[in-house]
């Protein structure tokens, strides 16, 4: 069976194109009509046109858009039905894919044979999505849904936390984190308000005071510009949330003041090359992973666990006072236009207005 979907997509950086296209809609599928969608630093690099050429030639035109909600409007998946609330997990791996993909022993963040929406792959801005099943979540009615917008982007500091044998150890009891922006306010609350992370034991490392004072609730806040990193003790794990030009200075104050088989969890995206202390890395016996996306599991954990007030609570501040609504592709280019042109703190809230 195929059904048609109205669609945004971007056909170059800057300019939209509305059209229609189809999805096969077949057993263990749901129909989601997507409601609200969030933007990301990911979308307004194909947007503004900030992607190497090579990528922007190979992944436009596409729908934009990985962090979105939606209503089942039709469901061949048992644990579904028409009206359900859902949040959308945007990585489909090959298992779930229909077509004749070679089997992996990979998890599903690294499927090679995974598609990604909004990468490559067509994202949240349609008015009629088929997804396998497995790739929603029950949204709780109680649960407001200007939080549950945020769960892909909580998710992802999520994955790489679970996948660690051990967050601290006796002698290196401190958590670090570095980056005052939204993935590192997201990385830091996670870490206090899921994992347990003390304040005294939860430092975080910013450029901007003012950005700091946001997480002075439930962390210890150092300007990494006077900081004396290569003398402090007692880190074991670092998480590197900057990304972009700031990602070699921050990786390598990280090198400095991670203690010995400590961890560097890398986080920040960035298009360019970067220089890494790997004198240090060698001396010191340090494990560096990486990380950018997030399962089901994450979500579903998420789910549970915005019943934390506190956790609510600190969320709140990325939540925006109100939504771009999304009735043509110029309200549409007016939100990304404003998104890129004032990168501020609090996200931006897209709500749906399908003719």
């Amino acid at each position: 069976m195929s059904i048609k979907s109205n669609v945004y997509r971007l056909i170059k950086p800057g300019e939209f194109e509305y059209t229609t296209i189809e999805h096969d809609f077949n057993e263990g599928d749901v129909i989601v009509n997507p409601t609200k969608a969030s933007v990301c630093h990911a979308d307004l690099r194909y947007y503004t046109g900030n992607r190497r050429q090579e990528a922007l030639d190979k992944k436009l035109p596409m729908a934009l858009f990985h962090e979105g909600i939606g209503i089942i409007e039709d469901s061949k998946h048992p644990n579904f039905t028409q009206g359900d609330k859902v949040v959308i997990v945007p990585n489909i791996p090959s298992r779930l894919r229909h077509g004749d993909f070679e089997k992996t022993d990979l998890m599903d963040n690294y499927d090679e044979n995974a598609v990604f929406m909004g990468s490559g792959y067509d994202g949240i801005c349609q008015d009629r999505m088929v997804v396998p099943g497995e790739n929603i979540v029950k949204i709780p009615e109680h649960l407001d849904e200007d939080v549950a917008l945020l769960s892909e982007l909580c998710s992802v500091s999520l994955f790489p936390i679970n996948q660690l044998k051990e967050l601290t150890t006796a002698s290196s009891p401190q958590v670090a984190v570095f980056g005052d922006g939204p993935v590192g306010y997201l990385a830091a609350t996670a870490l206090h308000y899921i994992y347990g992370v003390a304040k005294e034991n939860l430092l975080v490392f910013g450029a901007v005071e003012e950005k700091l004072q946001e997480f002075d609730n439930f962390a210890t806040t150092h300007l990494v510009f006077d900081y004396d990193f290569s003398s402090h003790k007692g880190v074991h794990t670092v998480f590197e949330c900057c990304g972009g030009k700031f990602s070699e200075s921050a990786i390598n104050q990280a090198i400095d003041l991670i203690d010995r088989q400590g961890q560097l969890v890398l986080m920040g995206v960035t298009e360019d090359l970067v220089g890494i202390n790997t004198r240090d890395v060698l001396e010191k016996g340090l494990t560096l992973s990486g990380s950018s996306r997030s399962t089901k599991i994450e979500f579903e954990q998420l789910i549970q666990t915005f019943e934390n007030e506190e956790y609510r609570q600190a969320l709140q501040k990325l939540i925006p006072e109100k939504y771009y609504d999304i009735y043509s592709k110029e309200d549409l280019n007016k939100a990304m236009d404003d998104t890129a042109a004032h990168k501020g703190w609090k996200k931006t809230y897209l709500r749906y207005h399908w003719a």
